[in-house]
């Protein structure tokens, strides 16, 4: 007589209870720990789509409908160490963008020498990762506006991700690769050299289509009509808005800032992390 399958084994062995039972575990767990258990474990959360929308690997196409979303989820993992790039908890609740300087000190990579080289490896997971749900559409747009005494200036433009080979998408994840992830805006953000991190001026992340005041007391505006009409900032969900003074340099030896030796140090172990 063959023995009966207990009831915990059943469970276990069949793949749609078991994807609800992992679907309750913190997003951490799921995708760290419940992978580590055996390949079984390993390979439903790879391949189940409930799962890899939790892990904020795959949008959740059908289930959003943004026109009636006012408070989108943002990816809890990349907020917790990529703070800087997110809106703060106050501005998510009171639905409200704030100017906030960026700032590289609260980067969770650049807490230790072993995590910054774990942040860097090119198959880290972070970089595969959606922004928030629903996802973010497009590429990031940079703003720059420069000041100095020639006149005053701005430019707008949309840094796109590259799109697969047709051949590399297939018909499920058609709608993904459209999508902004992480790993994209970080090297956008990181390696832009219109963006300024200086003593005189700012750079800040805009959650929103942003096109910063016209200040009408400007000596000289040489930027052409402000603000720009239509282009990217106008259907953009994340603008990256630089404001640079120019100061002559002529003679002047300046001292790295802050803001300029910690992106050159996320620089230097991008490309150690290359060799």
């Amino acid at each position: 007589m063959q023995e009966q399958e207990r009831p915990q084994a059943k469970v276990f062995n069949t793949p749609e209870l078991f994807e609800i039972i992992l679907l309750h575990l913190d997003i951490r767990t799921l995708l760290v720990s419940a992978q580590r258990v055996c390949q079984t474990w390993t390979v439903l959360v790879q391949t189940s789509p409930a799962i890899q929308q939790a892990l904020f690997f795959r949008s959740q196409e059908n289930k959003w409908h943004t026109e009636s979303i006012s408070n989108p989820i943002y990816n809890p993992l990349l907020v917790e160490a990529f703070r800087p790039f997110f809106p703060s908890a106050e501005a998510e609740r009171d639905g409200k963008e704030e100017n906030i300087n960026f700032s590289f000190k609260a980067l969770d990579m650049l807490s230790s020498p072993q995590k910054k080289s774990a942040y860097m490896r090119k198959e880290a997971s972070w970089r595969k990762m959606l922004l928030r749900q629903p996802p973010v559409y497009g590429g990031v747009t940079i703003f720059k506006m420069r000041h100095n005494r020639g006149g005053d200036s701005c430019r707008s433009y949309d840094v796109q991700e590259e799109t697969p080979q047709a051949n590399q998408v297939n018909k499920e994840s058609d709608y993904d690769h459209k999508t902004l992830k992480m790993g994209h805006f970080f090297t956008a953000f990181i390696h832009n050299e219109d963006l300024y991190f200086g003593p005189f001026g700012h750079t800040r992340i805009y959650w929103s289509a942003y096109v910063p005041p016209y200040d009408p007391n400007l000596d000289g505006w040489a930027g052409g009509s402000y603000p720009p009409q239509g282009g990217e900032i106008a259907r953009s969900e994340v603008v990256v808005f630089s404001r640079e003074v120019a100061q002559c340099s002529v003679g002047v030896k300046r001292k790295l800032t802050q803001g300029k030796s910690l992106r050159k140090e996320i620089l230097e172990a991008e490309s150690d992390a290359r060799v």
